[in-house]
């Protein structure tokens, strides 16, 4: 498709072509996989996985990739019917009613928020553990972390594009070290691992039960998450709107291999699950013990890398979507201005800002330990409205143009509803009570903001009739 169809296609929407169109599949690609971080995903987030559910972390990833593809394939349908650079917002927004509308909006830019601090501060605990001579306070070089995405964020697109496809491969060939390292000195059986899980509890490994298998999968569900960011390059990719589905679905099948075939070779080479199982990251422990000397030195160097790499393609792709906001005339007049505006390199500058700035804020926050894994309930609603949204659109808007359509619909979108229904059902009660409270803000702004943008009302009410 030509760029002159694919402008066409988003003035349809309702939109101008102001960003500009210079990306590639691959470039998009490498964004997502930067903003999944594959070496951060294995080396740091699975702790939580294995604390929890034992060797089962690994079917727990397994049952997680699966769930991810039938996401990704939700995403490609929705993504090619509204090609907009507002990435899941804009899905939810364009199908289901206004209150799920504002719900999604603070559940997905919360995390745009809340994550550039949290990983911020983590590449500050590494780089001095890399250089122990290093005494700068955390909060300092989380600050000029921050200031240096943000400097790469505001520039051209395929200057950042290319930064992170850059790093990518940095990250995957320290992955491919780590693999080929914990495979050459293997010390537990794939099968067992795999069909014989077993736990620590009380000093022993035990078998596993059906309650800790649904209280793995909460966790497991924030290991493989990022791939969406290639719907908030929509606007600036090459290709058409089929080739955005096209793209949704490589980035989710690359991450969960990227993911799991690493993860999988750390656990076989364990030399002792007890004390794999008491690690900080067990991971980490694998590779110590396959690599010996210098192997400290690897994880450190491929985890700055991977933290700095998801930062950048994370505030790129979240500053997007508070562009799109603006264009959506979501706010009062004043800031939809500001956020619609693009700076000289066609880059969203006031989104970028609106992004970093609290970000800047709560890295001297003593709570955000609180705040990181609340976002893993975050990501689960987010999902959850995706999940309705893809299943909805078939029913409510029959004859819209899908120039990607889903295979087996019904039920990659019951899957996805299923899977997240039961991923925030196992979350705990104080992440739960931060979601109401999260879901109640977000709708008394809803009515607030009929006040400010009286013409949506109509539609709103009308949107939520059609819903019911």
């Amino acid at each position: 498709m030509s760029t002159n169809s694919e402008s066409a296609r988003l003035e349809a929407l309702g939109y101008k072509q102001e960003l500009h169109r210079r990306l590639h599949w691959w470039h998009v690609v490498g964004l997502a996989l930067a903003d999944v971080s594959p070496t951060m995903a294995v080396l740091l987030l699975t702790a939580g996985v294995f604390a929890i559910g034992g060797t089962f972390a690994i079917g727990a990833n397994l049952l997680v990739a699966g769930a991810v593809v039938m996401i990704a394939l939700c995403l490609a349908e929705l993504g090619s019917m509204y090609p907009v650079a507002g990435g899941m917002y804009t899905l939810v927004r364009r199908v289901l009613p206004a209150p799920f509308s504002w719900v999604t909006t603070f559940n997905y830019f919360i995390q745009g928020i809340i994550i550039p601090a949290s990983i911020s501060l983590g590449i500050a605990v590494f780089l001095k553990e890399l250089i122990p001579a290093l005494h700068t306070p955390n909060e300092v070089i989380a600050l000029i972390v921050l200031g240096l995405v943000t400097i790469l964020a505001l520039t051209r697109v395929e200057v950042g594009a290319w930064v992170t496809i850059t790093m990518v491969v940095v990250e995957l060939c320290v992955l491919g070290i780590v693999t080929i390292a914990a495979l050459a000195h293997p010390h537990q059986s794939l099968i067992d691992v795999v069909f014989h899980p077993v736990v620590p509890r009380q000093g022993s490994l035990q078998g596993i039960s059906l309650i800790i298998v649904l209280a793995t999968l909460a966790p497991a569900f924030n290991v493989i998450n990022g791939y969406d960011a290639t719907l908030g390059f929509s606007e600036e990719l090459i290709g058409g709107e089929k080739m955005i589905g096209r793209t949704v679905v490589s980035a989710a099948i690359l991450a969960s291999v990227c993911i799991l075939i690493p993860l999988i070779s750390a656990v076989i080479a364990a030399p002792d699950l007890k004390a794999f199982f008491a690690a900080p990251a067990p991971v980490v422990y694998s590779v110590k013990e396959s690599l010996g000397f210098g192997a400290s030195e690897i994880v450190d160097v491929g985890v700055i890398i991977a933290l700095f790499n998801a930062n950048l393609a994370l505030i790129m792709y979240f500053g997007r979507g508070i562009y799109t906001t603006g264009r959506d005339q979501v706010w009062p007049e004043p800031a939809n201005r500001r956020f619609a505006k693009l700076n000289r390199f066609r880059a969203p500058g006031w989104g970028v800002a609106t992004l970093v700035i609290p970000a800047a804020a709560l890295v001297f926050w003593s709570k955000l330990d609180w705040l990181i894994i609340f976002a893993g309930t975050v990501i689960a609603s987010v999902y959850f409205c995706i999940g309705l949204a893809a299943f909805w659109a078939r029913i409510s808007q029959p004859e819209e143009e899908r120039p990607y359509r889903m295979p087996f619909w019904p039920v990659p979108p019951i899957i996805v509803v299923g899977f997240t229904g039961i991923a925030l059902a196992m979350q705990g009660k104080q992440f739960l009570i931060g979601e109401l409270v999260l879901i109640i803000v977000a709708l008394i702004l809803w009515q607030v903001s009929r006040s400010w943008a009286p013409s949506t009302q109509a539609t709103d009410i009308a949107e939520a009739g059609e819903f019911e």
